[in-house]
Parts: C-alpha cells; structure tokens; sequence
C-alpha cells in the first residue's frame, strides 16, 4: 500500500500540470519565447517552495531573522519582465490553468498543507503568493505579507523658542478717596 502524497508533492504536481499546459499551448500559436518564460517562473516557484518544504519536513527550518537597517540600501530597478503583470496573466495564455487552479484552490484547504504553512509562513508565502497570483487566486492568510515596522516619527529640529509672554497678573484697581466735600461757589460767607 502506497503512502499518499504529501502537500508538497501535490503542490510540485499542480507545477508540473501547468508546465505541461504551457508547452501544450505552443502547438496553439503562443510564441516559444513566451512559453519558456512561463516554464522558468514555474520553475522558479517549484523550486522554492519545495527546498523549505524539504527543510521543514526534515526539521531543519529555521526562519530567517530580520535584522533592521540603519540606512535603507538603494534598490536596483527590476529588470523589465516579457511577460505581463496583472493578476491572473496565465489564465489567458493558457485556458487550461483553470483546472488546475481548482486543484491548487483545494490543495490550499487541505489540513497537511496548513500545517506546512504554519511552519513556515513567511518563506513558503513568497512562491505561493507568486503562483495564486498568476491564477488569480487569493492566498490564504497566513502567507500574507508582514507588513514593516512602524518608523519612529521624524524627531522634529530643536527650535529656540522663546518662553511665553506673561501678562502682568491684574492688580487690584486702588479705590480712589472718599469725595471730599466740594467749597461752594465763592461768595459772601454765611454769618450766622
């Protein structure tokens, strides 16, 4: 009695499928240059996602740790890429990624490929996001993408601030002398 195959195995297996169809799809005018460009990108992600699975079947995983940056490295350019960039590009240059994108939609349901992701989330996402993309599939949510650390706020530049301008505390108004009594108007004076 054979073993059944494991999640990896049937994720290799979707690959090669898609390989397939694609090398199929030459006989239907899509252009040699295409279809080897389609074939390395599968390749690519077959690779990987079966060199950390390997890795975490065998015990021997251990994420990377990220280390932060004291000053971001300048990004090289991509080299511009033949084939296109919108989600679900090889559905169109292959008809037949249908099929097996229905495979790849329950291999991503199934209990043993969940706990191959949970083991390694963040590596096996990279090529699993890559794969549901091209078909248009949305990957579970474990492999999302970590998103960075927050940056600290920009420390605002030291100003020379003068200190607040303290109004005098009001004083109390002095209350001016009882009023005297006024002289009369100058005349006679009265006699008695």
């Amino acid at each position: 009695m054979s073993t059944p195959p494991t999640a990896a195995e049937r994720f290799a297996s979707i690959i090669r499928c898609l390989v397939q169809a694609a090398i199929t799809r030459g006989a239907f005018g899509l252009p040699q240059a295409t279809i080897t460009l389609i074939i390395d990108r599968l390749r690519t992600i077959n690779q990987q996602f079966r060199r950390i699975a390997a890795r975490v079947a065998a015990g021997r995983f251990a994420p990377r740790r990220s280390v932060p940056r004291r000053q971001p490295a300048a990004r090289r350019p991509r080299p511009p890429s033949e084939l296109p960039r919108h989600c679900g590009w090889l559905q169109p240059l292959v008809p037949e990624a249908v099929q097996f994108r229905a495979q790849l939609e329950n291999l991503l349901r199934d209990p043993d490929m969940a706990e191959l992701l949970a083991a390694a989330p963040a590596s096996l996402g990279r090529p699993l996001r890559s794969l549901c993309w091209m078909l248009r599939l949305t990957p579970p949510p474990l492999t999302a993408r970590p998103r960075p650390p927050a940056s600290p706020p920009p420390r605002a530049k030291p100003t020379k601030t003068r200190p607040p301008r303290q109004r005098p505390a009001p004083q109390a108004r002095a209350k001016s002398p009882p009023a005297l009594p006024q002289p009369r108007a100058c005349g006679p004076p009265k006699t008695g």
